[in-house]
């Protein structure tokens, strides 16, 4: 289609605008690919439609020669595409920016129990919802912490998302406690049997579709955390069951979700999490007082524990 027959205000179809940038020079043409969406999809924005007069005008003047002319008439095109009020729909605007995630590791210590002398119990979970995760943990000390996180184009997960975030989770508190002695309590079986296999010393057992290759921090976390679970055999890990009631898993729970969300772009007061984990850490701690009063066993996980794990066998972990 020749140039001079394009109509001055209509939308032009695909290939005559392509067919059109071709002819133009390589410094021009940059410039109008830039405006392909007011030329060519921009049917009902005003703004959109004196800009592709001038377009028209400037095909028009690079054909006949007179390239000084197109230059000021895709200035002006620009111009009017630049400065103009657009329809709210035009597709030649820019992408509104994008919120700020927040992917930032929030962490704290609930002080009164900072001295507490009984032995450390921890307790992990993670969330899963629309593309988005969230890693939460909780110690009986008082210590806690919290991770969002969202996958980007090169996501080295795999397909088994919410099994590596339970696992993250763990690595997490890992981290942070440092002390192979401590109970841990995972609502995630399939997770604890990844971790019962590091402890036995297969660390090459990962999950499915995980990428091993380096990170640009070192090694992935998946295998961080499985030299580090070899090295402690004296870790003891145990399931809770989910939503079951138990203060410390209801705790990781909640911090988990709480990330997720505010990884989400949702607004949350910066003392929720704290207020939190003090409310549940005192119901835990209050139960740990009137088992110890009573003379019966205290409630930490009452689940699968060491001695019960290795009846699962290895072929639990295809799970």
């Amino acid at each position: 289609m020749p140039i001079t027959t394009l109509r001055p205000i209509t939308t032009l179809r695909l290939h005559d605008f392509d067919a059109v940038l071709v002819r133009l020079p390589a410094p021009l043409a940059d410039r109008v690919q830039r405006l392909r969406a007011c030329a060519t999809r921009a049917y009902g924005c005003t703004c959109c439609r004196v800009a592709r007069r001038a377009l028209r005008l400037c095909f028009e003047a690079q054909e006949t020669g007179r390239g000084r002319l197109a230059e000021d008439l895709l200035a002006e095109a620009e111009y009017y595409v630049a400065i103009g009020t657009h329809q709210a729909s035009c597709p030649q605007l820019p992408p509104p920016p994008r919120k700020r995630v927040d992917t930032s590791l929030s962490q704290g210590e609930v002080k009164r129990w900072a001295n507490h002398s009984g032995p450390l119990v921890a307790a992990t979970d993670a969330s899963w919802k629309r593309g988005t995760g969230g890693l939460g943990y909780v110690v009986s000390d008082g210590r806690w912490g919290m991770r969002g996180w969202r996958p980007g184009n090169q996501d080295p997960t795999g397909k088994r998302k919410v099994l590596i975030s339970e696992l993250r989770a763990v690595s997490l508190v890992l981290e942070r406690v440092g002390d192979g002695r401590t109970l841990l309590l995972v609502d995630s079986l399939s997770a604890l049997r990844f971790l019962w296999a590091w402890q036995r010393g297969d660390v090459s057992c990962m999950p499915e579709g995980y990428d091993l290759r380096p990170r640009r921090y070192g090694p992935p976390t998946l295998v961080r955390l499985a030299e580090r679970v070899s090295t402690w055999p004296s870790l003891r890990m145990e399931h809770v069951k989910a939503h079951s009631g138990h203060p410390l898993n209801e705790t990781a729970d909640s911090l988990a979700s709480m990330a997720r969300r505010r990884t989400d772009g949702e607004l949350v007061p910066a003392g929720r999490a704290e207020g939190l984990v003090e409310t549940f850490l005192r119901a835990w701690h209050d139960d740990q007082s009137h088992a110890d009063q009573s003379h019966t066993p205290r409630h930490n996980g009452q689940g699968h524990t060491a001695q019960s794990r290795d009846r699962q066998g290895d072929n639990a972990l295809a799970a």
